[in-house]
């Protein structure tokens, strides 16, 4: 320590001047002592301060990773992806370096400020008084660069995002790049991006630069004021040269820890609008989904006057009304943008800011512990996402099935017949996205991820839109011909022969569902269905 170090030095050299050989040799046999003994502890310091930082950064990477995954669909989607990515890479980042370091570090220079203090009165209160007064003018510091600091780091952290977001975005859309001869742009895109986020980078560090140098100017006239009143007192026989070493040592303990803090509080107060962004995105994860779940599906689905609409604008549900029967098989049809996609939507629970009524076997939709649903409902969506893991970790999403469970999902899939072809079949890694398997193997991948799950509700999104006719055509019939499984397809593929396998076809148009019946009444009616049915035939 520090202060421990001034004294003995003092110790040392009063006993040097002294003469004194005996008292010489026992003092510098414990100082070797007291360094190896310090080193020591510098040692098990840095592993504990290494060992919290680990245990705190990984703590706070959870909560906010919690908070993210607990956002429902609506507040999820209001951001991009990336600034998700964002949160936590770059913001944890600067949280550990400007925030959690150096309120570590702070804690002990306040102790050597303290000790520093206590020593300093035991050697000379006048030169301790001096060294006070003049320290507290580095006050000043934190007063006129803690707002500056502050909206610079947020802006260096919305920089950080805007980055990753266009960087995501450059890898995602790779082919449509190389596809369109888009490189020269998007390299001066990314040149664009990559200068803001440095110019902002540098904006930051170089305001704190000045900041850290008002605080070692202050810092070097408070050091410079102690050795003069030491020096003073040195004259006048009121120290001994020994003390004096002491006070140009113990000066900086004074101006030093004072400046430091100065320097991390500065840095702390800089990161209060990043802070409270991470902070409210902790606080939505905490927030408990205490809606009651759903506990079966014994009967219907009830959709009585439900509007809806994104954002207040236009409706894109508009009075809609409809029962769904338990194990009876549905057709949704319709021209793009009718509102097909959106009322599956609703009814997995992703929009609850509905009116009318949307009823589970008389549970409301937005009642409903929205975890809860997807153990009733399975969803094959068009636009299929994969894990970067194996094909069967793809299909069981972690999750523990029985062996003949898995076997009947690989079969009525179709997975079954394209296993053979890959060296490590179930084990087969599927890539980013799926990019080391075809479309049409990704698709059928997804409806064995629905079909282990045995969910009573399933429904298809375009789900078989990128297999072949025929592959798709028996999967379908599969679907269809189960017994105690209601299906809901969203489809524009309009084959007769498929489409009167269905209980009910549902015409929807501009958020309504306009005609409906079998495939012979609503086609008897020779309306908007029948129109749509004969221009794409």
């Amino acid at each position: 320590m520090q202060v421990f170090i001034a004294l003995l030095l003092r110790n040392i050299i009063d006993i040097a001047v002294g003469g004194n050989l005996s008292d010489f040799y026992k003092i510098s046999i414990f100082a070797l002592i007291y360094f190896l003994l310090m080193g020591i502890n510098h040692y098990f310091t840095g592993a504990s301060e290494a060992l919290y930082l680990k245990k705190t950064i990984n703590y706070l990477r959870e909560d906010i990773f919690k908070g993210i995954m607990n956002k429902n669909h609506s507040n999820f989607s209001s951001d991009n992806t990336a600034s998700y990515i964002s949160n936590l890479t770059n913001d944890i980042n600067l949280v550990e370096t400007n925030y959690i370091v150096p309120y570590l570090m702070m804690i002990g220079d306040i102790v050597i400020f303290i000790a520093t203090v206590i020593v300093l009165l035991y050697i000379n209160p006048w030169v301790t008084l001096v060294l006070f007064l003049t320290g507290a003018l580095m006050l000043l510091v934190p007063l006129l660069f803690s707002k500056p600091l502050s909206y610079s780091q947020n802006t260096l952290s919305e920089n950080l995002k805007l980055f990753t977001t266009n960087i995501k975005d450059i890898f995602s859309g790779y082919e449509v790049i190389k596809s369109y001869n888009m490189e020269s742009d998007i390299k001066k895109e990314f040149k664009n991006n990559n200068l803001n986020l440095s110019k902002s980078k540098f904006k930051s560090q170089h305001l704190q630069a000045i900041a850290d140098a008002a605080s070692l100017i202050l810092a070097i006239g408070c050091q410079t004021s102690g050795i003069i009143v030491g020096g003073y007192f040195l004259i006048k026989g009121n120290l001994t040269v020994g003390s004096l070493i002491a006070i140009l040592n113990l000066g900086n303990g004074v101006s030093g820890p004072i400046m430091w803090i100065i320097q991390k509080a500065t840095m702390i107060k800089g990161m209060s609008e990043v802070n409270k962004k991470l902070i409210k995105i902790i606080d939505e994860g905490k927030i408990p989904d205490d809606r009651e779940p759903l506990k079966a599906f014994n009967k219907d689905i009830v959709i009585k006057n439900l509007n809806f609409s994104y954002n207040d604008e236009k409706l894109i549900l508009n009075n809609l009304n409809f029962k769904f029967e338990k194990n009876k098989k549905y057709a949704l049809v319709g021209e793009s943008g009718c509102g097909k996609s959106t009322l599956i939507k609703i009814l997995l629970g992703y929009y609850t800011n509905y009116e009318g009524s949307v009823k589970i076997d008389d549970s409301e939709v937005k009642d409903i512990n929205s975890n809860s649903i997807g153990k009733f409902l399975s969803v094959i969506h068009q636009n299929v996402y994969m894990f970067h893991k194996s094909i069967k970790d793809n299909i069981t999403l972690s999750k523990d099935f029985k062996t003949e469970e898995l076997e009947n999902s690989l079969s009525l899939s179709g997975v079954k017949k394209f296993l053979p072809l890959l060296d490590k079949g179930l084990d087969t890694s599927v890539g980013e996205n799926g990019s080391n398997i075809s479309g049409g193997q990704k698709q059928r991948i997804a409806i064995a991820r629905a079909m282990i799950r045995e969910t009573p509700i399933l429904i298809l999104d375009e789900g078989t839109s990128a297999l072949d006719l025929k592959t798709a055509s028996d999967i379908e019939q599969v679907l269809l011909s189960q017994e105690n499984l209601t299906v809901i397809t969203i489809t524009h593929k309009l084959d007769e022969a498929m489409l009167n396998k269905y209980d009910k076809i549902l015409f929807m148009k501009d958020g309504k569902i306009t005609e409906s019946g079998d495939f012979s009444t609503i086609n008897n009616l020779n309306g908007d269905f029948t129109k749509l049915l004969n221009s794409i035939g």
